[in-house]
C-alpha cells in the first residue's frame, strides 16, 4: 500500500511542463501496478496505447495477477478508450471496454503437495481513467475497472507510467 500512495504522491506532485495533445497515430507503453479484488492481491502488467484518432485509442494489456487466497492469474485485454483532454491535453479522461481473457491458478494442498488446476475465462472489462502528461513523452495513469468473468468478477485499480512515443 505504500507503493500506492508513493504514487498517487507523484501524480500530485508533477510538473506540467509540456504541452501535449492527444494526436491520431501516437504510441505509449509502459508498466503498471495495482490491486485486484478477485483475490485481494497485487497485480503487475504492462499496457500499450495506440490512438486511431483523437478520440479513440487501441490499449491491449497483459497483467499477472500475485498468489493470494490460494489463487493467482494471467490476464490479458484488449480495451477501446475513448479519451478527452482537457488544460491543454495535460491531463485526459478515459472511459473504456473491452474483451479480456484470464487463466487463474487455483492452488490446492492435497497430502502436502500443492496441486494447482486453472480456471480459463473470457470475459468484458469496463472502467475510467486519467492520465497527466507530465512531459511530451512521459505521463502517469490511474484507473479503475470492473472485470466480468463468470466466477472470478472483481474491481481492479492500477497506477501506471508511459512513455509516450
Amino acid at each position: 500500500m505504500a507503493a500506492v500512495s508513493l504514487a498517487a504522491a507523484a501524480l500530485l506532485g508533477t510538473t506540467f511542463d509540456a504541452s501535449a495533445e492527444l494526436r491520431r497515430g501516437e504510441k505509449s507503453f509502459g508498466p503498471r501496478i495495482g490491486y485486484c479484488g478477485a483475490n485481494s492481491s497485487v497485480m503487475a502488467g504492462l499496457t500499450f496505447q495506440y490512438s486511431l484518432s483523437r478520440v479513440v485509442r487501441l490499449a491491449p494489456e497483459a497483467d499477472v495477477v500475485f498468489r493470494n487466497n490460494d489463487k493467482d492469474a494471467i490476464s490479458v485485454a484488449l480495451n477501446v478508450q475513448f479519451p478527452f483532454g482537457f488544460e491543454q491535453d495535460k491531463v485526459a479522461l478515459y472511459p473504456f471496454a473491452g474483451p479480456t481473457y484470464v487463466s487463474w491458478g487455483l492452488h490446492n494442498r492435497n497430502e502436502n503437495k500443492d496441486v494447482t488446476t486453472h480456471a480459463n475465462r473470457f470475459g468484458m472489462n469496463a472502467g475510467g481513467g486519467v492520465e497527466f502528461r507530465a512531459t511530451s513523452s512521459l505521463k502517469l495513469s490511474l484507473e479503475g475497472r470492473y472485470t466480468f468473468v463468470k466466477d472470478y468478477c472483481g474491481a481492479q485499480v492500477n497506477l501506471g507510467i508511459m512513455f509516450v512515443f
